[in-house]
């Protein structure tokens, strides 16, 4: 098993050497070595290049200041992906025991479930570490094996606050100064999005996001579902070019010359690598919900603004986009009026929400009061928030209280 074990000293330097700084990155809000205290399997998702690896890194990082034995496996490795994890386990045994195994890219891994299992279950193994890029293909994978065994983290790109704090920008204390400092930096991570490597290297912003588009589509799509690579490219554009707005399946399977069911299943693929999320319309019948009119968010705003067809006026549906992304359990409203979202804790609708770029013309002004105060009438709310590019305002229509907030405050306030 050489050519395991050589493949393998290559991604584990610091069985060489010292630990490569560069591989530490960033430190970000989310801290995996919290998990080190519960025994059960990390199961870390996310698209890809929002930063699992790093994160990983961390915490081997971390161990290193009490142990060696450590094994992180890349199944992104053309070589690696050659063989069973129970092949490069007892090849590496060879080398080194292994206490801690971290393992990257799990979805291209053969028989990945049964040899985690069994590590788990015997105690081989003090703790697993897992990262996985495509949902559909983990959860079959683990939905009967691992039950009851994982913990699950999801990972997304940067928020506003860790981009900031990529540019050394503290919020705190926010004078006038830092205030200015800080709404440039938003309109910055608003059209070029939380990447973490896009926020290291802006001035390369386009080219990486294009080549991030084109390895969410052929790598994670295209090669493992044998899909026309020009018509699920086509449908991504359209999507995201038509971000925000209320879509139809079957009239967009009109628009490009898509069967109905084509449409859905390439929705699903981009949907299970976390790259498209879809919102309902909210309703108690989740047979009516499901069933209505959707809207589509992608993961990223850099994502967007780099393959859609965009014009100045599509500006509110990228910082929508943007606000859909910061939220749990949000669902589309639509009355008489429509409003961005309405947000669902536990079996109650409790919080309205209503996203545009400014309000200051008075037609776009009375068109979102009047879907933000239905919503509110609608699920008994005396307090609705709309959110803004950059005004603020509160007020009282009747007994109903109205927030106006730019997007980049309640951004900072989400993440106190």
């Amino acid at each position: 098993m050489e050519e395991i074990n050589r493949t393998l000293i290559d991604w584990n330097p610091w069985h060489d050497g010292e630990f490569p700084e560069e591989l530490q990155g960033i430190k970000r809000k989310i801290d995996l070595t919290k998990y080190l205290d519960f025994k059960e399997i990390k199961l870390i998702e996310g698209a890809r290049r929002v930063g699992k690896s790093t994160l990983i890194y961390q915490v081997i990082k971390h161990l290193l200041g009490k142990t060696d034995k450590i094994l992180y496996v890349n199944f992104e490795d053309e070589i690696l992906k050659k063989y069973t994890l129970s092949e490069i386990y007892d090849s590496f045994l060879e080398i080194k025991e292994i206490d801690y195994l971290f393992i990257d890219e799990v979805q291209n891994c053969k028989e990945w479930a049964s040899f985690v299992k069994k590590m788990y279950d015997t105690r081989k193994i003090k703790q697993i570490y897992i990262t996985g890029s495509n949902a559909s293909l983990i959860k079959q994978d683990f939905a009967t094996l691992l039950t009851g065994r994982t913990i699950k983290i999801k990972i997304k790109p940067l928020t506003f606050e860790e981009y900031l704090r990529f540019k050394n920008i503290n919020p705190l204390p926010m004078s006038t100064q830092k205030k200015a400092k800080i709404k440039q930096s938003f309109s910055k991570y608003l059209n070029n999005g939380g990447f973490p490597e896009v926020a290291k290297r802006e001035y390369a912003k386009r080219e990486i996001l294009t080549n991030y588009f084109e390895d969410f589509l052929y790598k994670d799509i295209v090669t493992r579902y044998n899909v026309n690579a020009e018509k699920i490219k086509d449908l991504s554009i359209y999507l995201a070019t038509n971000a925000g707005k209320i879509i139809s399946h079957r009239k967009l399977g009109k628009t490009l010359n898509l069967n109905v069911m084509t449409v859905q299943d390439y929705i699903n693929y981009l949907k299970e690598i976390y790259l498209l999320k879809e919102i309902y319309r909210y309703d108690p019948s989740l047979k009516k919900q499901f069933s209505s009119l959707k809207k589509p968010y992608f993961i990223d705003t850099g994502i967007v603004n780099t393959i859609s067809f965009r014009f100045s006026e599509d500006f509110g549906r990228v910082l929508e986009n943007l606000v859909f992304n910061n939220l749990e359990d949000a669902y589309l409203f639509q009355g008489k009026h429509e409003c961005d979202f309405i947000i669902k804790e536990g079996l109650k609708i409790k919080k309205a929400i209503q996203v545009t770029s400014s309000i200051k013309n008075p037609e776009t002004r009375r068109r979102e009061l009047n879907g933000l105060l239905e919503a509110m009438d609608k699920h008994n709310l005396k307090e609705g928030l709309l959110l803004t590019f950059d005004e603020k305002d509160e007020f009282k229509i009747g007994k109903k209280k109205v927030i106006i907030k730019p997007v980049w405050e309640w951004l900072l306030e989400k993440n106190e």
